[in-house]
């Protein structure tokens, strides 16, 4: 059995949970899901999800393009300039 029900913080007493469970509690199991309000996030709670899901972004990319190593003894400015050699771009 599923039902819909709407109500304020000040009707739920002791009196109607008991009638819910005299109604729903058949087999002693009750699921309820409760849907509130959207609450207004402040400047640094929405910072900390930012944050959050810009670190979520750097892990997945970290998988995607793992840290490679070079040799010491390799020229980066030569391997700029075979980049930006004439035919190559």
């Amino acid at each position: 059995m599923e039902a819909t029900f709407v109500v304020k913080k000040e009707e739920l007493t002791p009196g109607w949970l008991e009638k819910l469970k005299s109604q729903f509690a058949e087999d002693g199991t009750i699921i309820i899901t409760v849907n509130g309000p959207e609450k207004r996030l402040s400047v640094e709670e929405q910072r900390v999800i930012t944050q959050q899901n810009m670190f979520k972004q750097l892990q997945e990319t970290q998988m995607q393009h793992p840290p490679k190593t070079i040799d010491a003894d390799v020229d980066i400015n030569k391997l700029i300039d075979e980049m930006y050699w004439q035919g190559n771009h």
